[in-house]
């Protein structure tokens, strides 16, 4: 159970600072404290009273510590797994170990030491099941998300040459004419490769993430000239929002491959971005090209952008990022929803 880079941690252990982990963490123990009371009991009558003890004893157990082990957490981070856990364990037992002496006390007006012993044991017993499965669990959530953050790389590398080869092929042609505009797409290039090399989960203001979606649009549109307009329409305020960076590229890029690329005249996206219920709504609006035989593969392909999108996003933040489209007879409509949250708690999260 070693863990041999400390900043793993926080992957690797329970957050007891989460409804989630504390509805767990209660759930596990009563389990146990059931179990327990039925081979306590035997073949005599079961005992609701002592079942009522063992709950209230171990409930009270479970809502300290995980109290505690939250107020610990960002220290505990700093610690390999094998240390944490260590410590979570010794947590539960010293908490065990004063539950079961206040209860002795204001009980039964008395204190048997073989009573508080035997208490908490079992308390050390019932911990060390509760953080192994929770230990367990974990390592199954890391394994999913390396899983995922993988295949989003694989998809970014397969995507990344594509792009190039049309920029590049588009500056080559401007370089003869018009050699001021092939140095102003040099630089945007360089500008989106140098974002799409670093962490795929690094936020940035959303005036910077604006910037670098202009730029992409920039060279597409040195691609497909007149046949791409773009219209901006952003209310809500870019000092306050981050997001992570080369969030509204893909979703342009798939505007633009699906819908732009495969009318005859091309057309115009439509992209606002304001706020609602302290989210940030991003909307693109595309036009779509007249029934052909390529629709469907035009369809299912707005399917699998959206899908790596929707991955990308639920990796970052969980369930409190959506996104959603819908498709008219003439437009693609696309919103997407981002939460407003720190680094901290984006840490949290993940």
């Amino acid at each position: 159970m070693q863990n041999p880079n400390p900043q793993t941690t926080a992957f690797l252990l329970p957050n007891f600072c989460r409804d989630r982990s504390i509805f767990f963490l209660i759930a596990a123990a009563q389990t146990a404290v059931i179990l327990l009371a039925l081979v306590d009991a035997g073949v005599r009558p079961f005992d609701w009273q002592r079942l009522s003890l063992m709950t209230l004893h171990v409930q009270w157990v479970c809502i300290a510590s995980a109290a505690i082990i939250c107020g610990l957490r960002q220290r505990l981070m700093k610690l390999s797994t094998r240390i944490s856990i260590l410590v979570i364990w010794c947590t539960f037992v010293s908490v065990g170990f004063i539950v079961s002496c206040a209860g002795q006390v204001l009980v039964y007006s008395s204190f048997k030491t073989g009573t508080v012993g035997l208490h908490t044991m079992m308390t050390g017993l019932i911990a060390a099941l509760i953080l192994r499965y929770f230990y367990l669990q974990q390592l199954v959530i890391n394994r999913s998300q390396a899983e995922l953050r993988a295949r989003i790389q694989a998809l970014h590398s397969r995507i990344r040459p594509h792009f190039l080869f049309n920029s590049m092929n588009s500056i080559a042609s401007l370089i003869p004419t018009d050699p001021a505009t092939a140095e102003t797409a040099v630089e945007n290039l360089s500008d989106l490769f140098r974002a799409s090399l670093k962490e795929t989960d690094e936020q940035i203001s959303l005036a910077q993430e604006v910037g670098l979606a202009k730029q992409f649009l920039f060279i597409e549109q040195l691609r497909l000239g007149s046949r791409l307009n773009v219209q901006w329409d952003i209310q809500a305020r870019p000092e306050k929002w981050r997001i992570p960076q080369l969030t509204l590229q893909p979703l342009l890029e798939n505007a633009i491959q699906h819908g732009i690329q495969q009318c005859i005249e091309g057309g115009t996206i439509n992209i606002r971005l304001y706020e609602s219920d302290k989210t940030l709504k991003i909307t693109i609006v595309n036009p779509l090209p007249e029934k052909t035989l390529t629709q469907s593969q035009s369809s299912q392909g707005n399917r699998l952008a959206l899908q790596n999108i929707e991955h990308r996003i639920q990796s970052i933040y969980g369930d409190t990022a959506k996104i959603s489209a819908t498709k008219t007879e003439k437009e693609y409509i696309c919103i997407l929803s981002l939460p407003r949250i720190s680094n901290r708690s984006l840490q949290k999260i993940r």
